[in-house]
């Protein structure tokens, strides 16, 4: 593929991206570097961050630029996968529309802001490298012709649950997972299960429980979790007064058990 053609075909980039399909054709990284010089020179790309590019085009200015920013989130990283309220929002589930996007990555990255949204990255649970190094219960999309890598709806449950704070907070996450469709129990049991972290388990089976009937979930599944809660109640979210429910030793916020049918005890 030529450099012009590589151009016009995407629209966010990663200079390795370039580099690759370059040295396929035989070129030097000195005529990577050139093409990106040349082409900020004349305005045809913006560089949001060291390495990764975003295609202007003609009637674009750079104070107008309006990209795809689920794309250039997932360009951040060589591994990026979106997730937590980013994939709430990529899924469609999202109760509210945030301009702090979150990735996950292993490798080392700061936070960068761009056109006024903020790019956060998250390092994934350690256990996680167990589970197909990491890549487990992840799907790619495709966003105006780029391809993305998102944590599929399994595990962004499982997520936002676990990291209420970057998924806009437990009421956000308990109005966004209204909009689950379904959920797969043998993954959701297999991720919980790898994270080896008994207050996630207990979210879960409580989420769980207050969709029993819609998602389909299995009796087996909840009993397999209670055997995985704390041995003491722990909260949901200690900023927030809560009541006990106490199947799952769970100290649930008011707000979201008054959304019930009051059967919690």
């Amino acid at each position: 593929m030529k450099p012009e053609v590589f151009l016009a075909c995407h629209s966010v980039f990663s200079r390795e991206e370039l580099a690759t399909v370059l040295r396929g054709r035989g070129r030097t990284d000195a005529t990577v570097d050139s093409h990106l010089t040349r082409w900020r020179r004349q305005g045809r790309i913006a560089r949001v961050k060291p390495g990764v590019f975003l295609r202007l085009d003609k009637a674009d200015q750079p104070q107008g630029v309006s990209p795809d920013y689920y794309a250039l989130a997932s360009r951040m990283a060589p591994d990026a996968v979106l997730g937590y309220h980013t994939a709430l929002e990529v899924h469609g589930m999202a109760h509210s529309v945030f301009e702090r996007f979150t990735f996950l990555t292993w490798t080392k990255t700061r936070d960068t802001t761009f056109l006024g949204r903020r790019f956060v990255p998250v390092r994934p649970r350690a256990p996680l490298r167990l589970l197909d190094a990491g890549r487990a219960l992840v799907e790619q999309l495709e966003r105006r012709g780029v391809a993305i890598r998102v944590t599929n709806i399994d595990r962004t449950v499982v997520d936002v649950l676990d990291r209420p704070d970057l998924s806009g907070g437990v009421e956000e996450v308990w109005r966004s997972l209204a909009g689950v469709p379904a959920v797969d129990p043998e993954a959701l049991d297999r991720y919980v299960s790898l994270a080896g972290n008994r207050t996630l388990a207990a979210k879960l089976g409580f989420f769980l429980e207050t969709r029993r009937e819609e998602l389909a979930v299995p009796d087996a599944l909840l009993v397999r979790l209670r055997t995985r809660i704390p041995r003491a109640p722990v909260f949901m979210d200690r900023r927030r007064k809560g009541r006990l429910v106490a199947r799952w030793a769970l100290i649930v916020p008011l707000l979201l058990l008054e959304q019930g049918d009051g059967a919690w005890s």
